[in-house]
């Protein structure tokens, strides 16, 4: 009982009262060495937001690639159909319009003067096309475009159905690609080389 008495006795110390005589004082608890400080607990706030932003993040991530992916096919396709469906109008044309056929005679008749004569007709019958309208282009082969002339109009020779002629004067010696272009009524194009010299052709 007396022991108990002493232990819920509090001390003068706490009272304010000076100690007794002959009585030690008891010393506070001191920290023991090599003993941590506590570290508290990690914030649940700053975790949970943290966790927010990375889940906002991905979800966007994955919604852009599956529209990317989505729209990226979409177009695709209508390219393929537009293409698809140019290529079908094309073999259209063809078939629709057939070709006439040309046959080329182009001569140098000296001092840089070219005569062009052609002979069209109808693709498979092959009866000459009369009335045509059909005109004629030079251009140099060894320097394509500098030198190119025409159009040049094809005149039909009196007494030859089909037969169109044109005379030209080339700018220098040296080869040249005739091309002769039937416009109507059928649309056509061949073409031809000639060498042209600077010394009038033996006959």
């Amino acid at each position: 009982m007396t022991a108990l008495k002493e232990k819920l006795r509090l001390s003068d110390e706490m009272l304010g009262r000076p100690a007794p005589a002959g009585k030690p004082v008891r010393a506070g608890k001191s920290a023991r060495p090599g003993r941590r400080p506590r570290r508290r607990g990690p914030n649940r706030f700053r975790q949970g937001l943290l966790l927010g932003i990375c889940i906002g993040m991905t979800a966007a991530l994955l919604v852009g690639v599956v529209g990317f992916l989505v729209t990226e096919r979409r177009g695709v396709a209508p390219a393929a159909a537009e293409n698809a469906s140019a290529e079908r109008h094309g073999q259209g044309d063809q078939r629709k319009e057939p070709q006439a056929a040309i046959s080329i005679d182009s001569e140098h008749l000296g001092d840089l003067q070219v005569r062009i004569e052609a002979k069209v007709s109808a693709p498979g019958s092959y009866n000459p096309i009369t009335k045509g309208q059909v005109v004629a282009y030079t251009d140099m082969v060894a320097m394509p475009m500098a030198h190119k002339s025409g159009p040049i109009v094809m005149a039909e020779v009196s007494g030859q159905p089909g037969v169109y002629q044109a005379l030209s004067n080339v700018p220098m010696a040296g080869e040249y690609n005739v091309i002769v272009e039937v416009k109507q009524p059928m649309a056509a194009t061949a073409n031809q080389r000639l060498e042209v010299g600077t010394v009038q052709p033996k006959k």
